[in-house]
């Protein structure tokens, strides 16, 4: 890694990492990206860090991918082959983008991982992918309709246009926007008040819940916070931060890992295989039933629960749904395990069933009845059931599939 193409510094608790080609107005190139994520995953283990702003040398935050090329030629293609693309979604601290001018495409898409956007007042953004002949790229058709909403995210990447500092203010897209040349200021500002005042643990957890949330229904989300309310009373940060208040002096919160401790910080993200997801050992996927397997930053899995199938391959309760369901219950509780996930780590819950009916509704639900009683642990989830006419196999009735959000 070249050192030089991308800046690291830390002041006051808070790490600075700085996109540093101004010559090409910080364009994205692979080895540029490498010294990028590099630096994010230095700030991420940094216990003197615990919060992290991103900006870019010069002029420009990001103009996008550097099609021209330029000086100092890279070495590694983009996306790089390295280091996955989206570290920044899957760090637990929090991340501020200082967009100090141009900002677009790649660099508009890592603008967006941060969890919040400060922009200088002539900034200009744009998606630029389609005007380039290109598509939506490093998963931004995800991320954009989720923070302005798919009529905005839509007109911005279809027609990859210009749009203001002002603009991506009014749509939500940046959280504020700054006077000339103290963009920078604002945000390190900003950082070293979390980086000061709030607890690393609660920072963390409030990012993961708002990572969950969004796929979860309301019930599950509240159940979910009362959990980790619970999980919180007593500890140190707690203490600690009522302490601070009642004594009218600011926290001494210790750096994350070191202070309150939830169940969630024990499970290791899912790698390899996990991260594309899962079918149980010893069983095979069916033509015929949607099958594909998503992954967002290792933080989406999906498992697909084969039902017919048990561990030996052996087909279980042939046209009997509810002997299949059972099943297919404790096929996504072993998938689950080999991922290292928990039942409470699944946020939606789909169920497919052949010729869907009332009658077929509740011969699921006896089956669903049976796994529980005999001892599997069953997701608490948002859940859809959808009927389907074409199998591989007329006696694979029914699949589940589990979506986890880590």
């Amino acid at each position: 890694m070249n050192e030089q193409l991308c800046l690291y510094e830390v002041r006051d608790g808070v790490a600075l990492v700085t996109l540093n080609r101004p010559e090409r107005n910080n364009g994205m190139n692979g080895d540029l990206e490498v010294a990028f994520l590099t630096r994010l995953l230095q700030a991420s283990d940094d216990v003197a860090a615990r919060a992290i702003v991103i900006t870019g040398a010069g002029k420009a935050f990001c103009p996008g991918a550097d099609l021209a090329g330029g000086p100092g030629a890279s070495s590694e293609p983009l996306p790089n082959t390295k280091i996955a693309v989206d570290v920044a979604r899957r760090i637990n601290k929090p991340l501020i983008a200082a967009i100090n001018g141009g900002c677009a495409g790649v660099g508009l898409v890592q603008a967006l991982y941060c969890d919040v956007r400060f922009a200088d007042v002539a900034a200009k953004f744009t998606t630029a992918f389609p005007r380039r002949g290109l598509v939506a790229e490093y998963g931004i058709a995800w991320m954009l309709p989720r923070l302005v909403g798919r009529a905005v995210a839509t007109d911005l990447l279809l027609s990859g246009r210009t749009f203001t500092a002002a603009e991506a203010l009014a749509m939500g897209l940046v959280s504020r926007v700054c006077e000339p040349g103290t963009v920078l200021e604002e945000a390190l500002a900003y950082a070293r008040d979390l980086a000061i005042n709030v607890s690393p643990a609660s920072m963390a957890t409030i990012k993961r819940q708002l990572e969950r949330y969004e796929w979860m229904d309301w019930d599950g989300a509240l159940a979910d916070s009362h959990s980790l309310m619970g999980q919180s009373m007593g500890q140190a940060d707690v203490i600690e931060g009522i302490g601070a208040f009642v004594e009218r002096r600011v926290p001494s919160f210790v750096p994350l890992g070191q202070g309150s401790h939830f169940a969630w910080m024990d499970r290791p993200e899912p790698t390899g295989s996990a991260v594309r997801g899962l079918t149980p050992e010893g069983l095979v996927k069916v033509t015929g039933i949607f099958h594909a397997v998503e992954s967002a930053g290792g933080r989406l899995v999906c498992i697909a629960g084969q039902v017919a199938c048990d561990a030996a391959g052996d087909i279980v309760g042939v046209g009997d749904l509810a002997a299949q369901t059972a099943q297919a219950y404790a096929n996504v509780e072993r998938a689950l395990a080999a991922a290292g996930l928990h039942p409470r780590d699944v946020v939606r819950l789909t169920y497919y069933i052949v010729g869907l009916d009332p009658q077929k509704s509740a011969q699921f639900g006896v089956g669903a009845a049976a796994a529980k009683a005999a001892g599997v642990a069953m997701p608490k989830a948002a859940a859809t059931m959808v009927g389907v006419t074409a199998l591989a196999d007329p006696a694979y009735l029914v699949e589940i599939e589990a979506l986890a959000v880590r």
